[in-house]
């Protein structure tokens, strides 16, 4: 069954070019909730994004169709340029896909849902907390730090690699890596979820979902972090005309 396809956070010139590759339905749209249209064709779906916040849309709105995820540092992630030709002719049946779980992340009666990493942070630059990890209700770890990330394969070449965490194979569990932890020798972990952090100091503490605020200033409390339902990514490595010809992000 050939393509129908949504497209999120990309321009006009990209959309009017992966039509013009094979003369596939496009819906080029910045809103996600518009993107529920892009199989009105009856054909099958295939929702692209580019970059991470449409990416993080998708998981918010547990999106059923495969994603390809264009423009992310990573090296199933294509260029956009390189989207026209990789789906030209294709259909939904020839997708090579990979499981990822969003994460569900609350803090009492605040939630979200993060694609990419949950960070705690001090609030005030500069400021050390203390942090307890647990996983199934029992402790796992307990460390002093500016703060913490918690980290899905998907996100673990980003924010938490740079604070030396390991980068993830999908299925492979969470990472979480302290942020400039006061210790001489520090650890990080992989861990299956759920888990939690809970802050044991009365510094002041802020909690994100990938870039978005879930909580501003509190102390005191525990982050509860579950895997979400799961999306299905197209990982281009195991595509039609990936890694040796096609340009990379």
């Amino acid at each position: 069954m050939s393509l129908g396809i949504s497209l999120l956070g990309a321009d006009a010139d990209l959309a009017a070019a992966i039509d013009a590759a094979d003369s596939l339905a496009v819906e080029a749209t910045d809103d996600p909730a518009d993107a529920d249209q892009g199989d009105r064709s009856g054909r099958a779906g295939l929702v692209v994004t580019v970059g991470e916040e449409p990416l993080t849309d998708c998981a918010a709105r547990d999106e059923a169709r495969p994603i390809l995820p264009a423009g992310l540092e990573a090296d199933w992630s294509p260029d956009p340029e390189a989207v026209p030709e990789l789906v030209a002719g294709e259909s939904v049946e020839a997708l090579p896909t990979v499981e990822a779980r969003p994460l569900a992340v609350s803090v009492g009666d605040d939630a979200t849902t993060a694609a990419f990493d949950v960070t705690l942070i001090a609030s005030e630059p500069a400021r050390i907390s203390e942090y307890t990890v647990s996983v199934g209700g029992r402790p796992r770890a307990t460390f002093r730090a500016d703060g913490v990330v918690v980290t899905t394969p998907l996100g673990s070449g980003g924010y938490a690699r740079a604070a030396g965490g390991p980068q993830l194979a999908f299925g492979t569990g969470l990472a979480v890596v302290p942020i400039a932890p006061f210790a001489t020798i520090a650890d990080a972990w992989v861990l299956r979820p759920p888990l939690s952090i809970r802050v044991e100091r009365d510094d002041a503490v802020d909690v994100f979902a990938d870039t978005d605020r879930l909580i501003a200033g509190a102390a005191g409390f525990t982050a509860d972090i579950e895997p979400g339902p799961a999306l299905s990514l197209v990982d281009c490595r195991n595509w039609k005309n990936s890694n040796e010809s096609l340009p990379q992000s």
